[in-house]
């Protein structure tokens, strides 16, 4: 039986809010308050990758012996410092093209889903006018394993109730592509990174996402 394009599961930070470079200047600044290097290519690396392994490389690079809830609350600082940060964005911060691309999915009856190691994902989709049109959000924080593990996309299908194989993900992150290509969802990589051209798609700004074309692309893999 061939595949039929019925859900669109989108990473969110770097897909559809222009977010990256904050996380940096918050990691970047707790970076500086421990007294560890953080820089722009460890922000890269580290997209997507839950919070605890983050702090975790912070304090090896450190020689650090944290406990628990030192890291707990390390990683809750660095949140802290990322919430002032977006704490006034608007839809002016949506990636260009996105809005008009998740309406098109919108009115095509397709459904949408977020799975995002980010638990900021929700306040700015409120932000944006737009958490509405998205069936499910998947909770980070209720999954056992984080990005490059496919968990969170799988959750998000299950979510929506549609089998795998007619599912697209779509990711800026390695760790992220890396967990949609272990699963029989049909993957789009979005951004300038090598790494990113693995994917069934790939498309260098958000602005080329398109329905025809992902509808095109989903049609020539399932041949």
């Amino acid at each position: 039986m061939s595949r039929l394009l019925k859900a669109v599961i989108f990473d969110f930070d770097g897909v559809i809010a222009d977010t990256v470079s904050l996380y940096y200047e918050a990691t970047k600044r707790l970076a500086i308050e421990m007294q560890v290097p953080f820089t722009k290519e460890d922000n890269i690396r580290f997209q997507g990758i839950p919070r605890k392994v983050l702090i975790d490389e912070l304090a090896s690079r450190g020689n650090f012996s944290l406990t628990e809830e030192e890291k707990i609350m390390l990683g809750n600082k660095k949140g802290e410092y990322y919430k002032e940060l977006i704490a006034d964005f608007s839809d002016k911060q949506m990636l260009p093209g996105i809005k008009g691309f998740l309406s098109d999915l919108k009115n095509a009856g397709i459904k949408m889903a977020i799975a995002s190691s980010s638990s900021n994902a929700p306040f700015l989709l409120e932000r944006f006018g737009i958490k509405e049109w998205f069936n499910c959000i998947v909770d980070p924080h209720s999954l056992e394993k984080g990005k490059p593990d496919p968990e969170i996309f799988l959750t998000a299908a299950d979510c929506l109730q549609i089998d795998y194989k007619n599912c697209a993900a779509i990711e800026d992150g390695e760790a992220g592509l890396k967990g949609i290509m272990e699963t029989p969802m049909f993957s789009v990589g979005v951004g300038k990174e090598e790494y990113l051209k693995h994917a069934d798609w790939h498309v260098k700004e958000t602005q080329n996402l398109n329905l025809d074309s992902l509808l095109k692309k989903f049609q020539i893999k399932d041949k």
